[in-house]
């Protein structure tokens, strides 16, 4: 056998390096959309016969949908005479596919890359110069009798289209069959082999923005979305998405999303992107609320953004019983010990407050005792806010007949509430005034009048 490898090594010396430069192919990218799984693992070539491992196999996994197009890439193949080899790649549903069979002749190749794709221009070289490039899957034509293999390689029928794998689930475990089918020459392929696999299931190459809150709008480029059904943001599903084209989609970050990658559902299948879309606090805002004042237990409307799982709603830091209408409505009822100020809401996203404040006012009571030579009683609030109470102006008047009201006399109440006022005497009517005021705060406490007949 090394007599006939001599032999023909004599042969090939005649092909010139015009001819190996004219068979180079050009190197065609990679699809964008494409998967690629990679079997680093050197395979030893031996002199004769398989390859160690024999197979070599690469566990694709992660895809959904049939695969339309698979590419094999051989990484740093080196051998003594090319010609000896047959490489067979067979599918995890049996397809089979010869790479490469009796091509190269007898001129050595030296940490070669080779990428075969059915799209390639051209093929591997017969008798010449094998060169890195990307080649269609070749047949050799000298002399050759096809994939030479042993078990547990497949047997024959062989294909040398990659086209025959399309239509099939690329789930499971691919194997790389290498197998030298004279003698005398050695080799490997040092980095191993991989594959790029597309499939008929959607897939993202590219997002923007990178960044926002719920509501931004985001706009998903890739391939295969035509009917897409879901598009979800870190796992939460967008309830708006609008399907521009087979390669576009635009959707609109939904109010809950978590910071993940982004995913496109189809009925063939589910892509993600590589890259995750970080979700920003969405904090509420409060626009307006009407009416602008009131008094406790009445209703108030408050009207922003984000409201949405609103959790908590005071009247200026006292908690009112709320009802979420919408994200951009609240209905708030005005808490007992509610005062004037500013009213704030709380959300998971964030918090916010009003830019002017809302209005309490405080419903008073008054009580008038005349026995004993003294006009006494207190002022109290029906809702607790002692500010209304307490140093209140209290006059008391006595109806004298023909003349009407006149003052007895006026006091301040104390911080009970409490009044006192002597001089009260006869019988008649009497007439207690707590006047209306505005405390330092901006809370209207109301007049209240109480007349009392003896």
């Amino acid at each position: 056998m090394v007599s006939f490898s001599i032999h023909r090594r004599t042969i090939a010396a005649g092909i010139g390096l015009t001819t190996a430069v004219a068979l180079m192919m050009a190197v065609t990218a990679f699809p964008a959309e494409a998967v690629v799984f990679t079997n680093p693992g050197t395979i030893t070539i031996p002199s004769s016969g398989q390859a160690t491992p024999y197979p070599s196999t690469i566990a694709v996994s992660g895809l959904s949908g049939t695969t339309t197009d698979v590419n094999v890439t051989l990484t740093g193949l080196t051998h003594t005479w090319p010609d000896d080899l047959d490489i067979l790649v067979v599918s995890p549903t049996g397809q089979r596919v010869v790479l490469t069979s009796d091509n190269g002749g007898p001129l050595d190749v030296s940490s070669v890359t080779l990428t075969f794709d059915d799209a390639a221009v051209g093929f591997l070289p017969d008798e010449g110069q094998i060169v890195s490039g990307t080649y269609r899957p070749t047949f050799g034509a000298t002399g050759n009798t096809g994939f030479n293999g042993t078990p547990p390689a497949p047997a024959a029928p062989y294909s040398y289209s990659l086209g025959s794998f399309n239509g099939q689930s690329p789930i499971g475990d691919w194997s790389l069959f290498v197998f030298d089918d004279a003698g005398g020459d050695l080799g490997q392929i040092a980095g191993g082999w991989s594959l790029n696999v597309t499939t008929t299931a959607p897939s993202i190459s590219s997002f923007t923005p990178l960044t926002g809150p719920a509501g931004t709008v985001v706009t998903i480029t890739g391939t295969n979305f035509s009917g897409a059904t879901a598009v979800r943001f870190g796992g939460v599903s967008a309830t708006v998405f609008v399907e521009n084209s087979a390669t576009q989609i635009t959707a609109t970050v939904p109010t809950g999303a978590l910071s993940g990658p982004i995913s496109v559902t189809t009925p063939a299948g589910t892509g993600t992107s590589a890259a995750s879309f970080s979700v920003t606090a969405t904090p509420p805002t409060i626009t307006s609320f009407t009416p602008s004042e009131g008094k406790v237990g009445q209703s108030v409307t408050i009207i922003g953004t984000n409201l949405t799982g609103a959790t908590s709603l005071t009247f200026n830091g006292t908690g009112a019983s709320i009802v979420v209408n919408s994200a951009t409505q609240i209905t708030a009822t005005i808490p007992t010990g509610a005062s004037t100020g500013p009213i704030s809401v709380t959300t998971p996203e964030g918090s916010a407050s009003s830019l002017t404040s809302f209005v309490v006012r405080h419903v008073r009571t008054i009580t008038l005792d005349v026995s004993g030579r003294k006009a006494k009683g207190k002022v109290s609030v029906n809702d607790g806010f002692a500010a209304c109470a307490a140093s209140v102006p209290v006059v008391v008047k006595y109806d004298d007949g023909p003349g009407g009201f006149t003052n007895l006399g006026s006091t301040t109440t104390d911080a009970q509430g409490g009044y006192n006022v002597s001089g009260a005497t006869g019988s008649g009517r009497y007439r207690a005034i707590a006047s209306t005021f505005t405390t330092p705060s901006g809370d209207i406490c109301n007049a209240k009048k109480v007349t009392e007949s003896k």
